[in-house]
């Protein structure tokens, strides 16, 4: 049975509640009454109500049903008794049901429940109703209370020169602003907050279709102006469009016509077969492009080649590769659309489904569900009888099953897509203008608006397809691409818990919990958790960040803004165009034949010119923030959280949150206030040291460092432009600024304590992941490094990395190593700090060195031709001694390291004689090799703590060579099982472990503060709350962490793996290899610790297995507190018999089961974890 959509009981229920009117329809009045009820009670048994009077359904839109209810009661004026009981379920508030009503019948609607919630003894929902009255009130006093100055917006020739700018378009301001206000203007109704939020969600979708209804009237004015159609990008599009028809017409013709002089046996429509020489046969090829008109075709060229642009890291342009499978796919989406609407109907259940209810256009993610349901449908149909499928499936299930066809493979899009691509590269031409330097005059040349070439990226020659410079110009300036959706904005409401894994967050559009990128079986495993319950600890996490409420800082605004409007660089906020200065180096001589003169020129200029598109790129971004920051000014506002695939939450709306940069924290604010309390003061003291850069003191420094400042603080919050500027001097201005606003305030106030503070304080954790290494590990060292282990003041990771490296660096000097000669002066923290910050999250060598080369260039001490043997020699050094100092640490990345590969190279025992088979072709040394490798399918797959399950999507894409209109290009279809990358699940596991970690950490605490009533926001390891609240989060951080570190982590993890992949099989060669590089870096680990700090004594622990021809062996060997030479002695010696280990042979080769290899969890130092909770500046 088909049940109707929750807006269909809505609209029932409500016109059957307007009928119990007594007045209009007198004794009948009570009937229509009971009628609505008992409707509202069948939505309830329909959708899981545990009883009739409680509300059910609500993550089905259930709410509307309940709102319907509501106003159709109020509407008629009857009495509100039916629907009192649900009102008393924490789920039903009774704002979600005002906010439903028209302004006008708010009065009436608030007076009613007052009335009831008095008559049935129910203070609280009075209490509910009046807060709510007071919020509308402060609302329409704050609307009208004054004007706000506009934000001053880029023009559309910021970033450019004059010559590069017509006058005419100079000071016009970019479309993605004005679109932006447009979107924005939503909020300045004067309805109430849902209904706002619903018209904003509307709004914001009408500006993305702004943008091509904009680019509609630019085509269609341009049709009489001949200077337009050559300067407007739409109008070129135009012109592309005509010719391109024409060109595809001409194609296609011919394709015909060769087909028909083809032998009848030939001329067939066999399946396509595809080579590295031969393209999709013409036959084929016809078929699919007849399948819409040839104008359609052409204008679906254009517009995705244009939207490509800039994609896939190529400037200006898009590999050859990526530009033609996305023609391709939306050929397919076409397709399908017009199928669906030609066969079913426009008035279908099948094609109302591809429409958006927002946008009342088909979307091509709705049409992408609703041909893969036709499919399943087919599928289905296929197995039941005729009468039962005309029973269960929608009407008209025969006849789209008859038209459905599987999706496309990647193969045909790119046939298609290559053909359609090649046409348009054939037949798109622009004019370009120069001025001829001997004559004076200006030439016209028509040159190709797109190129095809090969460029070299990461050291791999690929193809491209480059767009004219003018092209290019053009698209910067009329940005055909809406690169800022504003789909995304902050809420006016909160947003909607999460209930399942693909509904939360917006009231209207729908947002996934989970970022991934093309990974089905992350997909099938979130879907799946989600469905068994198992994600309801992360949901709850989520939406106590998601339901934080948030304000902009007045204070901090007025300042943006007027600094903003003058042009004046500020802070981190570049100049106006009218107001920066660029200097170009002046061209040299046409006569110097020194080529170096010349390359230096070019370095120079091109260093000018990238400084230029830098900071246009930075205002273009301030100048959003600003503006969604004015809008929201008088709004209490939400930001809704989702995740990444390792549970790191992230706000969704991606301008003007905690995650941002300096100016968005310093904009934001909490929307609730606490009274400082009698340590509120102190911690915005101490919150003022730390945005200052004064954060590696104690406590007790930090808050006298405010006070020695207090002359500065308040003149900096009375005449923050036109006073000393001493808060432009700290390492985050705008959040400095805001803490001085905050201070000053309080200073002021006749008592601090009862100050009302909303400016959110910070407690940061020490190099975070570090922190959980140290606690897995129980390092003592580690642990002290990051403040796990208490200390009068906190200690400095960077700087005990650094004065190791020092001292290393000291002792080679002695020895006389030539490259450390050349380190003149002491290193400082600064050169190792983000070396030794993303060591935990698995930096590579050339990273660490790419890292410190920077740093050496900014220190200025190296010459410029030994940065690079210098930036090697300290990697090597920093790597080496953060391995020393972090010994437990170090064990347990190998050890997950190690697990990773040997995940990643396992089989299920039911593909164990598949994989033993040999492969048919031979290698290019005349060697039949093994298919086991094509059978590693086997991701890293673990579940969080909290219940998330985990899937890293790293694999080998499977590539074929084909033939194309264009170029022979390697293709990879996303969908098809290919097997992983051993070496990307091996190095990514040990970082995503950690972040999935310290994701856990986070939710545990916000789901620690909510309990405990404390306003919560976080930012990966930066936890914050209100400044009287810090000391209460501070214990609750400590507990948490406490909580998570109790439990034996990497102990749960092996055995996650062990129930997981424990019956798979590993080739055995392939376990010896694993088992021998891990040992190898043990040794090598104990020898640099022996090198450096003299220690005699290693743990290390290995284990070898190796194999004869026709005898398994399994060979291991644990080192176990001795010297590293001892290690390594040992680790090749077997203590182990043949029948420990249960062993395969299949084929030729040898196997042993995942379970006898997986070594064993590293031992454990003696930290223990709770002496955390004594630890003053683990977090601070």
């Amino acid at each position: 049975m088909i049940i109707p959509e929750a807006k269909v009981w809505a609209m029932v229920i409500e016109g059957v509640a307007s009928l119990g009117n007594v007045h209009s329809h007198g004794s009948s009045a009570p009937k229509w009454r009971g009628r609505a009820a008992r409707l509202v009670e069948q939505w309830g048994e329909t959708h899981g109500a545990r009883n009739s009077k409680e509300p059910a359904g609500l993550d089905r839109d259930g709410l509307k049903v309940y709102q319907g209810w509501f106003n159709g009661l109020i509407n008629s004026h009857s009495p509100l008794d039916p629907i009192i009981p649900y009102l008393e379920h924490p789920s039903l508030p009774i704002s979600s049901l005002l906010q439903g009503l028209e302004p006008s019948a708010l009065p009436l609607a608030c007076q009613a429940v007052i009335e009831a919630a008095e008559s049935h003894s129910l203070p609280s929902l009075r209490q509910d109703v009046l807060a709510f009255q007071g919020l509308e009130k402060q609302r329409r006093e704050e609307l009208v209370s004054e004007v706000i100055g506009e934000v001053a917006p880029v023009a559309e020739s910021a970033g450019k020169s004059s010559k590069q700018t017509h006058v005419s378009h100079r000071n016009e301001a970019r479309f993605a602003i004005t679109n932006l206000r447009q979107a924005l203007s939503a909020i300045d109704s004067s309805s109430i907050p849902i209904n706002r939020q619903r018209a904003l969600e509307n709004a914001s979708l009408q500006a993305a279709r702004a943008e091509l209804e904009e680019s509609a009237k630019r085509i269609q004015a341009a049709g009489d102006t001949s200077t337009l159609q050559r300067s407007v990008l739409q109008s070129w599009m135009h012109t592309w469009l005509g010719e391109l028809t024409v060109e595809l017409e001409k194609r296609i013709a011919s394709m015909q016509a060769e087909i028909d002089a083809l032998p009848e046996s030939k001329a067939s429509v066999a399946p396509p077969k595809y080579s590295a020489t031969a393209r999709m046969k013409p036959q084929v090829l016809l078929m699919y492009l007849s399948l819409l008109p040839v104008d359609k075709l052409a204008l679906i060229t254009i517009l995705e080649i244009m939207r490509m642009s800039g994609s896939g890291g190529i400037a200006d342009g898009m590999k050859v590769l990526r530009g033609m499978v996305a023609v391709g796919k939306a050929v397919e989406t076409e397709f399908r659309a017009e199928t669906i609407k030609n066969v079913a109907g426009v008035d279908s259940y099948h094609w109302l489904k591809t429409i958006d209810p927002q946008t009342q256009k088909p979307s091509r993610q709705l049409i992408g569900s609703v041909w893969k349901k036709i499919g399943e449908q087919a599928n289905q149909a296929k197995r039941l009888g005729k009468g039962e499928a005309e029973r269960i499936l929608p009407p008209n299930h025969d006849d789209m099953q008859d038209i459905w066809t599987p999706a496309w493979s990647r193969m045909i899009q790119l046939g298609v897509g290559s053909e359609l691509v090649d046409a348009l590269l054939k037949v798109a031409k622009v004019e370009r203008t120069a001025r001829d330097r001997n004559t004076g005059e200006i030439v016209m040349e028509l040159q190709p608006a797109f190129t095809h070439a090969y460029e070299y990226v990461r050291g791999k020659k690929l193809g491209v397809i480059k767009l004219n410079p003018v092209v290019a110009a053009r698209l910067a300036k009329d940005d055909i691409g809406v690169v800022i959706h504003p789909k995304h904005l902050p809420m006016l409401v909160e947003p909607r818990p999460w209930t399942a894994h693909n509904k939360g967050g917006y009231l209207l559009h729908s947002v996934p919990v989970m970022r991934y990128k093309e990974s089905l079986e992350q997909q099938k495993w979130l879907k799946a958790a989600s469905e068994e319950g198992h994600l309801e600890p992360v949901f709850h996490g989520l939406d106590v960040l998601s339901s934080t409420p948030w304000r902009i800082n007045r204070r901090v605004f007025d300042v943006v803004l007027e600094s903003w409007n003058k042009g004046e660089p500020i802070a981190d906020i570049p100049p106006s165009e009218d107001k920066a200065h660029y200097e170009f180096p002046e061209k040299p001589d046409s006569s110097d034949q020194d080529p170096q003169v010349r390359v230096q020129y070019v370095e120079k200029t091109k260093a000018v010119l990238a400084q230029q598109r830098k900071d246009h790129a930075e205002r273009c971004k301030f100048n959003y923030n600003i503006e969604i920051a004015r809008s929201y000014l008088k709004d209490t506002f939400y930001l809704p959280h989702n995740m990444d695939f390792r549970g790191r939450a992230y706000p969704i709306p991606p301008h003007l949150s905690p995650v941002g940069d300096d100016l968005c924290r310093g904009l934001l604010t909490f929307g609730t206030k606490k009274p400082l309390g009698e340590t509120g003061l102190k911690w915005l003291q101490i919150h003022l040291a730390n945005v200052y850069g004064y954060d590696k003191a104690s406590f007790a420094e930090r808050a006298r460092f405010a006070q020695e400042h207090e002359a500065d603080i308040f003149d900096s919050a009375d005449h923050p432009l036109d006073g000393k500027r001493w808060w432009l001097k700290a390492e985050d201005p705008w959040q400095c600024l805001a803490t001085c606003f905050e201070l000053a305030a309080a200073l002021r106030s006749p008592n601090p304590s009862a100050y009302e503070s909303s400016l959110p304080v910070h407690q940061d954790g020490t190099c975070n992941g570090m922190q959980h290494y140290a606690a897995l590990g129980g390092d003592v060292r580690g642990a002290k490094a990051v403040n796990l282990e208490a200390g009068d003041r906190p200690a400095d990771i960077y700087t005990g990395v650094v004065d190791i490296v020092n001292k290393v660096v000291e002792e080679d000097k002695k020895a006389g190593h030539d490259i450390a000669l050349l380190i003149k002066e002491p290193l400082g923290r600064k050169v190792v700090k983000q070396t030794v910050m993303t060591t935990v999250y698995g930096v590579t060598f050339v990273g660490a060195r790419d890292q410190i080369a920077k740093q050496l260039h900014a220190r200025g001490d190296i010459a410029q031709e030994h940065i690079f043997a210098v930036s090697s020699y300290i990697a090597k050094t920093v790597l080496n001694c953060i391995g020393d100092l972090f010994s437990g640490a170090k064990a347990i990345m190998d050890w997950l390291s190690t697990s990773a590969r040997l995940i990643s190279r396992s089989i299920p025992p039911t593909r164990i004689q598949e994989a033993a088979t040999n492969l048919t072709s031979t290698s290019r040394t005349g060697k039949v090799t093994s298919r086991a490798a094509k059978e590693f399918m086997s991701a890293v797959i673990w579940t969080t703590p909290l219940g998330l399950p985990v899937v890293q999507p790293y694999r080998k894409a499977h590539k074929k060579q084909i033939m194309t209109a264009l170029q022979s290009v390697y293709i990879s279809d996303p969908n098809a099982p290919s097997e992983v990358s051993p070496q990307k699940q091996a190095t990514a596991f040990p970082p995503n472990f950690i972040h999935s970690l310290d994701a856990t950490h986070m939710l545990l605490t916000a789901l620690k503060c909510k309990q405990n009533n404390l306003a919560f926001a976080s930012v990966h390891d930066s936890y914050w709350t209100h400044a009287a609240t810090v000391e209460k989060m501070s214990d609750l951080i400590r507990d948490t962490f406490v909580e998570l570190h109790s439990q034996d982590l990497v102990g749960k993890l092996r055995e996650d793996f062990l129930d997981r992949y424990g019956e798979y099989y590993i080739p055995i060669q392939s376990a010896k290899n694993i088992s021998t590089t891990a040992a190898k870096r043990k040794a090598a680990t104990a020898q640099r610790r022996n090198a450096i700090f003299d220690d005699a004594i290693f743990n290390a622990e290995a284990e070898l297995i190796a194999s004869t021809s026709e005898q398994v062996e399994v060979k291991a060997a644990e080192a176990l507190s001795l010297p590293a030479d001892k290690a390594v002695e040992m680790s090749v010696k077997s203590d182990m018999d043949e029948g420990d280990v249960d062993s395969l042979r299949a084929g030729k080769q040898h196997w042993v089961k995942f379970r006898d290899v997986l070594p064993p969890c590293p031992p454990r130092g003696i930290f223990e974890v709770r002496r955390v909770k004594q630890s003053t500046y683990f977090f601070s």
